[in-house]
């Protein structure tokens, strides 16, 4: 690995890069260090490492922080191989292999949280836990091969649009979300490679819902209202709920919608930090690297 500051993120970001064994680049940055248990935040489509400015303010007083670029996102390259959610917590799972060496609370949001419970399935032992904001459980039906429908849509409005003019138009759309965040989103869009709308896709590798039944550790899932755009519903709750039992906490919060963290922050703050109690509460307190 080697590393600089990020002079645009808080509390000494270091923007890095690990060299999966095929070669290939994952970019992700890193902030704070100490004692608690490491936190991965994992970006949903479009966005990148850099959208979790609020997030990494209040966890990284005292623990290590991360957060990857999915492939074709930031600063991490697309590739030509099918997007699979497999391939991608792959790629995560080896930054937190690299950079931490062990267990993390491993938060995502939409298809960042499909990834998280991927890896929590495939590599049990690096996750300490899961907070899943409002995953991309149902994106609509697939069709084989192809980006999401509404993908394709997304990229064709961002695509040549400068992020001063993204920026402006993410305030007069969202006026309630964390200033600087406005920032990083629109920058998130520029960066994205275009050809993430062509190459093949998979997000259906499983049943992302009964999924849950092979995951062993504290789960908390972050939900918004479907009247306002958040995809999960009342049916898939309750299906978590029956397969998860204790080990989920589900935090409903009113009146946001996908955007969960962005919009009801104190709420979505709260759950993360209940979430690291539980995992804290069962780590050995030794210091991270």
């Amino acid at each position: 690995m080697s590393g600089g500051p990020v002079s645009s993120e808080p509390l000494d970001a270091v923007a890095d890069l690990v060299v999966a064994p095929d070669g290939r680049e994952i970019a992700f940055i890193r902030w704070g260090g100490g004692a608690g248990v490491p936190v991965l935040l994992l970006h949903g489509v479009t966005d990148s490492a850099e959208c979790w400015g609020s997030v990494v303010r209040h966890l990284a007083g005292g623990r290590p922080v991360l957060a990857v670029d999915a492939r074709g996102h930031g600063r991490t390259p697309l590739g030509d191989e099918t997007f699979t959610i497999g391939a991608l917590a792959s790629d995560a799972a080896e930054v937190l292999r690299v950079v931490v060496g062990g267990p993390a609370l491993v938060v995502g949001h939409s298809l960042g949280g499909l990834v998280a419970e991927e890896i929590a399935v495939t590599e049990p032992g690096l996750v300490a836990g899961l907070v899943l904001e409002d995953p991309a459980w149902d994106t609509g039906a697939p069709t084989p091969g192809r980006a999401p429908e509404f993908l394709q849509g997304w990229l064709s409005m961002f695509a040549g649009v400068p992020a001063g003019e993204l920026e402006r138009w993410a305030r007069r759309e969202n006026p309630t979300w964390p200033d600087d965040e406005m920032v990083t989103w629109a920058r998130s869009k520029t960066q994205v490679d275009q050809r993430l709308g062509l190459v093949a896709h998979d997000w259906h590798g499983r049943d992302w819902v009964e999924a849950l039944a092979q995951v062993a550790c504290p789960v908390t899932l972050v939900t918004g209202d479907q009247t306002r755009g958040s995809i999960v519903g009342t049916l898939p709750v309750e299906r978590a709920a029956a397969l998860l039992g204790d080990l989920l906490v589900h935090v409903p919060i009113e009146g946001v919608g996908h955007s969960v963290r962005h919009e009801g922050l104190a709420t979505y703050l709260a759950a993360v930090d209940d979430a690291l109690a539980r995992v804290d509460a069962t780590d050995e307190g030794h210091a991270h690297p």
